[in-house]
């Protein structure tokens, strides 16, 4: 095989792949699925997928996680779908103290968005001296490998 044809082979690859990519990300689905129950001392489960071909699979596959979500199975018990799109992110804001409420979560189109919905959602959840120690533990959109 020579230089040329090899050279060819690599430019087709590559456009394929672009091509791919360019329809895999024109058809991305992402879901979040959270489990909580009325003791923070139960933890918190979560599930999230992303880059599915649709919100069904990306839903379906979000709260198999969640449910099989490990040390926090009472958690694992409550989980319910948040949210699920297409083109989104998604993210998780906690205050790491285990046994506050402080806990957020989104579902949004951008990834600035998500990140200040769920640190915003997380500060209204936690007691008035712990707002502060809420960060953003877990940040996703539909594109990212």
């Amino acid at each position: 095989m020579g230089v040329t044809t090899i050279r060819r082979g690599l430019r087709a690859a590559c456009l394929a792949a672009a091509l791919l990519g360019g329809a895999a990300a024109a058809h991305a689905a992402a879901a979040l699925a959270v489990g909580v129950t009325d003791s923070p001392a139960d933890g918190i489960a979560y599930g999230w997928a992303i880059n599915f071909k649709t919100v069904e699979e990306a839903r379906k596959v979000a709260l198999e996680k969640c449910q099989a979500f490990e040390g926090a199975p009472k958690a694992g018990k409550a989980c319910k779908l948040i949210g699920a799109a297409e083109k989104h992110c998604l993210a998780m804001a906690f205050d790491p103290k285990d046994d506050s409420p402080g806990m957020g979560w989104a579902v949004e189109a951008s990834r600035d968005g998500v990140r200040a919905r769920a640190l915003e959602r997380c500060r209204a959840a936690a007691p008035a001296d712990r707002r502060d120690f809420c960060e953003v533990d877990l940040v996703k959109c539909d594109g990212d490998q």
